[in-house]
């Protein structure tokens, strides 16, 4: 091996990459305790690994996906696989509790400029519909309001229903299927909502329901309708 430029980096581990994305197999397995077999698909094949191949300089050499790297971890009994056990632990524990820091650490390690911004749009997106409903709430919406100011934000933004885009687009959350520039003007429309909710005092459902529509139809007229924006692609 020779010429390794790309590296997946998790602490003050390195491990080399190819430009797939796989895994020098000699240097992860390493990084678990494992000196590199000698017959590798022996290897493979009892833990149940895909013998694949990258060139990472010096022609084709084993590899490892991240998720066999992963596996492995959970299954070897080697001192430096126990200690990655203990660290996904950790990891899910702050996950469980949304550490921020950690999310930061995610995204810095994405190396795709759009995912950043989709992410940061999505986030812009998350706050201000928070932000709306805590605004309703406090002006007497209660029931289906919710839901209802959330299709009339996705009819006007996407021209359709959330559970049409889940459907269409593969996704669980409607949010993860959008793009950024979907998400930023969701984000626009709620907050201009609750900015005239607040400053005409609407109180009661229909009365919050109707701003709302009215805000929408005013935002719309600058929108090419329906946006396809289609959701992020990452990989």
């Amino acid at each position: 091996m020779k010429n390794l430029h790309l590296t997946l980096e998790f602490g003050s581990q390195r491990l080399p990459t190819s430009a797939d994305g796989q895994l020098y197999a000699p240097t992860a397995l390493l990084a678990l305790g494992v000196p590199m077999p000698a017959d590798w698909a022996e290897f493979a094949a009892l833990h149940g690994l895909e013998p694949g191949e990258s060139d990472f300089g010096a022609g084709p050499e084993p590899t490892l996906s991240v998720p066999e790297f992963t596996r492995l971890a959970f299954v070897l009994d080697t001192p430096e696989a126990r200690r990655w056990r203990r660290r996904a632990q950790e990891l899910l524990a702050r996950a469980m509790q949304g550490d921020i820091k950690l999310a930061a650490q995610v995204a810095e390690a994405n190396p795709d400029p759009e995912a950043r911004r989709w992410l940061a749009a999505r986030l812009e997106s998350s706050g201000a519909r928070r932000e709306l409903m805590s605004t309703v709430a406090r002006h007497g919406g209660e029931g289906r309001v919710y839901g209802q100011l959330g299709s009339i934000s996705n009819r006007s933004v996407l021209g359709t229903d959330s559970a049409t885009i889940r459907r269409e687009r593969g996704v669980r959350q409607t949010r993860d299927g959008l793009s950024s520039t979907e998400l930023l003007r969701l984000a626009y429309l709620d907050t201009a909502t609750a900015r005239a909710i607040q400053e005409r005092g609407a109180r009661g459902n229909a009365a919050i329901l109707c701003l709302h529509e009215s805000v929408a139809r005013q935002e719309r007229q600058n929108w090419p309708i329906p946006f396809q924006g289609g959701p992020l692609q990452t990989g």
